[in-house]
């Protein structure tokens, strides 16, 4: 797999993330991780798509319309490193952080690991 691929898989992962209703986050899920997929971040751990599509609900529950951007991305040996920015609903800047992602044979996450200082509300 080339980092187009890479890419694009985790293109969708982000969007899964952000404010889509949940037959498309489903959906874009499904296409990008893995059905045993293991998250983790500073406040979270999640194991298997399920419960990943629980803590993403969590999350815009609590951050209504948030999303993400990519800054940077990194790839080798089926393992990247994004560098991303996260906005709120009015397209301000929230939280700036990193995720380390590691990619199945088949192209899809297997894991997701972010690194990020927790915010604690809205800005």
């Amino acid at each position: 797999m080339n980092n187009e691929v890479h890419l694009k898989t985790w293109n969708a992962y982000q969007r899964a993330w952000g404010p889509v209703d949940e037959t498309e986050r489903e959906e874009l899920l499904r296409a990008s991780v893995s059905e045993d997929i293991l998250y983790t971040d500073p406040s979270s751990q999640t194991r298997g798509l399920q419960e990943l599509f629980a803590r993403i609900g969590q999350s815009q529950q609590k951050f209504t319309g948030a999303y993400f951007k990519n800054d940077s991305f990194l790839e080798h040996h089926d393992q990247a490193l994004f560098l991303w920015t996260m906005y709120d609903a009015e397209d301000r800047v929230f939280v700036k952080g990193s995720s380390f992602g590691h990619f199945g044979a088949d192209g899809r996450l297997v894991q997701a690991t972010g690194f990020f200082e927790v915010p604690t509300k809205r800005p």
